[in-house]
């Protein structure tokens, strides 16, 4: 591991640092200003690299960048990926303009690496954007959210789907991370006030989730939140497993028998799947994973290269839709990150990809803290609800994910060498004194 370089950051690393937090503080609110901040953030990087001795540095140690390495590799297999695609030029463009954005996840741990401030800093600005969101969640609902003219934001008219800037989906993942990981910093706060605060910000954070949205994503993202918040920081004992569990199936009972937008989403969803409805949002997802995973199977080593999800499923959709509709020639993506990998790129992809993953997992593991449990949070929550969105492929989470992640990765790594050093000081003194 790199030892922390003593050279303070320099004034191009402050700048790019801080396109980084404002890309993070805009991301749940507004894609052209997350887009602006962030090809602002590539350039200033990019001047930092040249005048940074002390950032290059960091750039060469291979295990603290092993996740951005991982990153890199997996957009390389993309640009190869184009080599060997059934994709059309437009389909191939468009995916490596998604995919580029893994170069966020090198250049924030870089930059991380040399600022300690980053990481907490990272995490604030990305709740403050949210409660941005929040707030205009709650304005929507109440008829009270301006719209815009130049329709630079939606805004929903439907007082049962009350979303804003971002679709359901996206507000839910935002949302439901949002209230876990305030409810996990109000287990942290050392203060009664701390802890009411942070409790406040959770439940305002959640209450859209369970009785304002329709987005189903969002509850499972609460329930992935709340159950990981009761393992990492509950003493765990038989009992109390069983009452936390317990407290937690009555709160999604009460979820489900009290809120009309639970019930209707969650009853929709079961008879969709069980009638095998096709033309439904599940029944469509449902005929993503079986020709997704079809079509690993017949091609599972390199995939149909990038961008190629949906040429394979353009037979399927429109065998579905009646001729003339227009979702009969729609694009798909298949809504799972992990089988979209495994079309593109096959099993050489996926390896890429869960070892990314893997790596930057591994740094919340080991003796509690708040930022492993930070970095522990957002990774369960990314990677479970990968499994059925293609969140690398939509633009506010991959950007969420990426700019935070590398963040929260570099500040566990730092706790983890903090708590690895004191306890070597510990063992000197108690030498000396024996």
């Amino acid at each position: 591991m790199t030892t922390a370089i003593p050279v303070a950051p320099s004034r191009t690393e402050k700048i790019a640092a801080q396109l980084l937090l404002l890309a993070l503080f805009s991301v749940s609110f507004s894609t052209a200003l997350t887009n602006v901040f962030v090809g602002l953030f590539y350039l200033s990087f990019v001047a930092a690299l040249v005048a940074s001795a002390p950032l290059r540095a960091v750039l060469r140690s291979r295990s603290l960048m092993m996740p951005g390495l991982l990153a890199l590799s997996l957009l390389a297999l993309y640009l190869l990926g184009t080599t060997w695609t059934i994709a059309p030029h437009d389909d191939v463009v468009t995916a490596l303009r998604k995919y580029s954005r893994l170069l966020i996840l090198p250049m924030g741990i870089a930059l991380a690496w040399r600022d300690s401030t980053l990481p907490r800093r990272a995490l604030q600005y990305c709740l403050a954007g949210t409660a941005v969101l929040v707030v205009s969640i709650y304005l929507t609902s109440l008829g009270l959210m301006p719209t815009s003219s130049l329709g630079w934001w939606r805004v929903s008219t439907d007082r049962q789907d009350a979303f804003v800037f971002r679709n359901h989906i996206t507000i839910g993942i935002l949302l439901g991370f949002a209230a876990s990981a305030s409810l996990l910093i109000a287990t942290h706060a050392r203060t009664t006030r701390g802890r009411i605060a942070a409790a406040a910000a959770a439940l305002a954070a959640a209450l859209p989730i369970m009785i304002l949205s329709q987005g189903r994503t969002g509850y499972v993202v609460l329930l992935i939140g709340l159950v990981t918040v009761f393992f990492l920081r509950v003493r765990l004992t038989p009992a109390r497993v069983a009452a936390g569990l317990t407290a937690l199936a009555l709160l999604f009972g009460g979820m489900y028998t009290y809120s009309h937008n639970v019930k209707s989403r969650t009853d929709d969803m079961v008879h969709e799947i069980n009638h095998d409805v096709e033309r439904s949002p599940n029944g469509l997802r449902v005929s993503f994973f079986e020709v997704g995973l079809a079509t690993i199977a017949r091609h599972p080593l390199i995939g149909v290269g990038t961008g190629g999800f949906a040429e394979v499923y353009a037979p399927t959709a429109l065998r579905i839709w009646p001729a003339g509709h227009e979702f009969a020639v729609a694009r798909y993506q298949p809504h799972s990150e992990f089988v979209n990998t495994g079309v593109q790129l096959g099993l050489l992809g996926l390896c890429a990809y869960f070892g990314m993953l893997f790596t930057i997992g591994r740094a919340a593991l080991g003796q509690r803290s708040f930022e492993r449990d930070m970095l522990a949070l957002l990774w369960l929550v990314y990677v479970i609800t990968s499994s059925f969105n293609s969140l690398l492929w939509d633009t506010t989470e991959a950007h969420w994910f990426l700019l935070l992640s590398g963040c929260l990765f570099v500040g566990a790594l730092r706790q983890r060498a903090s708590a690895a050093a004191a306890v070597r000081q510990e063992v000197v003194q108690r030498g000396a004194h024996a």
